[in-house]
């Protein structure tokens, strides 16, 4: 077996464990022992896979109508905002990263309630060291493969904080999604799209992080060129670029689901990209509610770039240039 079928072969079997995954960090988190609150607002602190966690909790929170604010930051300290009477959730795979330390360093000082999810790291011993809701997750995995631990974990943290987003029955139905998903589908996906010069990746309403996360798992598996198109923003300015031909060849991923505004554009966006005589291909997250269905177009992403750096012959586990910016941060005395 060659070092690229051994890569692939690796990402999938984590790709693969979502189900399990997602169902044993929700479980593990919502037994934490916590004291329930009732915060005014929700921050969720975090970068690359381990921020996406926020998009989620963000969009299933407003999506089940919760009157708490969820707010999601994805940069260094906190928001000025941030003090008594606020949870922070900081969130960090690694726990070693710089953002999310200083935001919880920081809401910490400001007065504000602060949990965390990590494998370990600075932020595993910052939270025990000052006695701090905690929940550790499994370490070993490449920070997207874990977005279904990241997730669960959240979710069930910030529930048994008082902060109930979903039921055990949305956790039930997302790991029923998962587990009825196959890398066959990604594979498919990837052969009917091609080596592309840039990919477009359009979603609307809630399933705009589908296509968000699209484009970070085509980034860094596929390492090809993405971008996204957030409807029905993007109407307004992004779709006029699809006025004239352009001469790049293009891969468009239509991500379908949303309310009644977002099927208007569906169909609309089917005759545009269409229009540029290029391929796309219409995703259809399925599930039995919210939840499930943004996890499954997920993680459908997940197994389709992990086959597009296959058949582009790239090492989908290698991302050392985020190296270089981490080493940056070293050297300025902030890590």
């Amino acid at each position: 077996m060659s070092s690229l079928d051994e890569a692939v072969k690796e990402m999938l079997g984590l790709y693969g464990t979502w189900g399990e995954q997602l169902s044993r960090s929700y479980s593990q988190a919502i037994a934490t022992r916590v004291q329930p609150v009732s915060p005014e607002a929700v921050l969720v602190c975090g970068m690359g896979g381990s921020g996406v966690t926020g998009d989620y909790v963000a969009s299933l929170a407003a999506a089940r109508g919760l009157k708490v604010p969820v707010v999601v930051h994805k940069a260094d300290g906190a928001p000025p905002w941030v003090g008594r009477g606020h949870v922070v959730l900081a969130v960090s795979y690694s726990g070693n990263t710089y953002e999310t330390l200083s935001c919880a360093r920081d809401a910490k000082s400001a007065g504000a309630l602060v949990a965390s999810v990590t494998s370990g790291g600075k932020l595993a011993e910052w939270a025990r060291s000052g006695g701090h809701p905690l929940v550790t997750i499994e370490p070993g995995y490449y920070p997207r493969t874990a977005l279904a631990m990241l997730v669960g974990a959240s979710l069930g943290l910030l529930a048994s904080l008082g902060v109930k987003i979903v039921d055990d029955k949305d956790v039930s139905n997302a790991v029923q999604a998962l587990d009825s998903t196959s890398g066959g589908e990604g594979e498919a996906i990837a052969r009917a799209l091609g080596d592309r010069d840039v990919y477009i990746v359009a979603g609307c309403g809630p399933f705009e992080i589908v296509a968000h996360r699209w484009r970070q798992e085509l980034s860094e598996n596929a390492k090809v060129i993405a971008k996204t198109e957030f409807y029905p923003e993007s109407a307004h300015n992004d779709l006029v670029a699809w006025q004239l031909r352009q001469r790049v060849s293009k891969g468009f991923i239509l991500v379908e689901g949303g309310d009644r505004l977002c099927g208007v554009l569906t169909s609309l966006l089917t005759g545009v990209y269409s229009e540029q005589r290029d391929v796309l291909v219409r995703v259809s997250p399925r599930g039995d509610g919210l939840l499930a269905q943004l996890l499954q177009g997920s993680l459908t992403a997940g197994y389709a770039s992990v086959h597009l750096a296959r058949l582009r012959g790239v090492d989908p586990r290698v991302t050392e240039i985020t190296g270089r910016y981490k080493k940056a941060i070293e050297e300025a005395g902030l890590a």
